[in-house]
């Protein structure tokens, strides 16, 4: 099983402001970024994530210090795993993370590898194995490159009307994690459909369209979009922006907002 961590250094809803000087309970209001912490023996199916339609996609968590309570559960590979092994013991094995402090980590799911080969780091004696049909991998500063070149041709491709509840990724247990898309160039008759909101979106909207409101592709060349689940707001406020009309509205339970890149935060100190 896994907790829910609330993250210090929540993310500020920014350019909230509006002509006239008016803002709006949306300024004021921090959207608390959560990621579960996790135990040592948890693997992805937990998030029910490890499926052929993440593949791409990229999930952070957080490992608690290791305890004489927790198993070291085996794996398999050498940084890249079998995306079913025991998400805290492979990132140890890696050396994202130590037994005494634990820490956040960032995984990608991948395709499987042909066959893994095993290796002794950190403590941890990896064993070899045959492929299977999916691998994770942990990325950082160092393994960004390498990891986006291997989910490219994975990153769903969307359509200028697509919702982000129709896009099937749309988990509202996955508060805090980051879904990227890659949004073509819109085509020449596109329909400026209801957006609702402003950096906060409601969770239902137009994905591509959303996210040229918030300023993060254009309509002449699209480009990739990283969309975080955010806990819900109360009230939602339009505006105009970049071309495009959002509405006010109600933000319900969960929202989205767009983010330059998956998000790495800081874990609150564990409490005991």
């Amino acid at each position: 099983m896994f907790r829910k961590l609330s993250l210090v250094a929540a993310v500020s809803v920014v350019g909230m402001s509006f002509a006239g000087g008016l803002t709006t309970e949306a300024q004021a209001q921090d959207k608390e970024v959560v990621v579960p912490e996790i135990e040592w023996d948890t693997a992805l199916k937990k998030f029910q994530v490890d499926s052929d339609k993440f593949i791409g996609q990229r999930f952070s968590v957080a490992c608690p210090p290791h305890s004489v309570r927790d198993t070291m559960e085996q794996v398999y590979g050498t940084d890249a795993y079998p995306s079913d092994n025991a998400i805290c013991v492979a990132a140890l094995h890696a050396g994202k993370i130590t037994t005494e402090d634990g820490g956040q980590v960032m995984i990608q799911l991948n395709p499987g590898l042909e066959a893994y080969t095993g290796s002794s780091r950190n403590g941890v004696d990896s064993a070899s194995l045959p492929g299977t049909q999916r691998s994770m991998v942990f990325v950082d500063a160092e393994s960004a490159a390498a990891a986006d070149e291997a989910r490219q041709d994975y990153i769903p491709r969307l359509k200028w009307d697509a919702k982000f509840t129709g896009t099937g990724l749309a988990n509202k247990d996955l508060k805090g994690q980051v879904m990227t898309f890659n949004c073509p160039a819109a085509p020449g008759d596109l329909r400026m459909r209801r957006v609702v909101g402003t950096d906060s979106y409601a969770f239902n909207s137009i994905v591509c369209l959303a996210a040229v409101h918030a300023g993060k592709i254009t309509t002449a060349e699209g480009g990739l979009v990283n969309v975080q689940i955010d806990p819900g707001m109360k009230k939602l406020v339009g505006s105009i922006r970049n071309g495009v009309e959002t509405k006010n509205g109600g933000g319900g339970h969960t929202t989205i907002s767009f983010v330059d890149a998956p998000l790495r935060a800081t874990a609150a100190p564990l409490q005991n």
